[in-house]
């Protein structure tokens, strides 16, 4: 994208896969898999109620080799990181957002990850997962939110048309929604190559220029909006 593009992602030799939900019949993981150089193994990490099983299943089904899975629960910080940044591609499945998923990204992960992604890793972020890739994301408890800054000026949902996106741009005017439905996918890659994939609708909200415009020249009827999304 160009440099005055309304939101961008870390720069680096790798590709940033971000999934709606995950779908049987989808050919997203084949697609993703085909991105793959095949240097370096695949990692899992799963918030399944199989731990991965069905995960790794599909993917050996695909034609994936063989790979391991990265327990975030119980695992040393040191491990979990070198396991991590060894891996030729991530992938992290969560079909739902849940308190587990956000405690478990730690800086050890987070710093893994960006590693694994300027070695040219490829990294694969399906359903709730992909929503905390954003620089902000909703919370059911406390609605808006810090994420993991994957994606700069932006804020991710699990919906190609979210109900909640007028009030999300009120509180956030400056930021760019992207709404993943599922079977679709955005695709962000080296050298700011970006594309969408799979059956399935990918938005794009933009922020409304005349409000920017507004928050600029100082206007306080628009920089101070409500703080209570959900």
């Amino acid at each position: 994208m160009p440099p005055d593009a309304p939101f961008t992602w870390i720069d680096s030799n790798g590709w940033l896969i971000l999934s709606g939900p995950p779908d049987a019949l989808s050919e997203l993981r084949a697609q993703a898999l085909s991105r793959y150089d095949g240097a370096g193994a695949i990692a899992y990490i799963s918030m399944a109620d199989d731990l991965g099983d069905a995960l790794m299943d599909d993917m050996a089904e695909l034609g994936a080799a063989t790979g391991y899975l990265v327990d975030l629960e119980t695992g040393d910080n040191n491990e979990i990181y070198e396991r991590l940044t060894g891996a030729g591609m991530i992938v992290i499945e969560a079909a739902r957002a849940s308190e587990s998923l956000e405690r478990l990204m730690t800086q050890t992960v987070l710093s893994a990850m960006k590693s694994a992604l300027e070695r040219g890793a490829l990294i694969l972020l399906e359903g709730a997962a992909a929503s905390l890739a954003g620089e902000y994301r909703l919370t059911a408890e406390s609605g808006l939110s810090g994420g993991m800054n994957f994606v700069r000026n932006a804020l991710i949902t699990m919906s190609a048309a979210s109900e909640l996106m007028p009030d999300i741009h009120h509180e956030l005017p400056e930021v760019s929604i992207i709404g993943l439905a599922p079977a679709a996918a955005l695709a962000l890659g080296p050298g700011r190559r970006i594309e969408t994939w799979g059956d399935a609708e990918v938005t794009i909200s933009l922020p409304d220029p005349a409000r920017l415009n507004a928050i600029h020249r100082g206007d306080s009827s628009h920089a101070h909006p409500p703080t209570d999304l959900l």
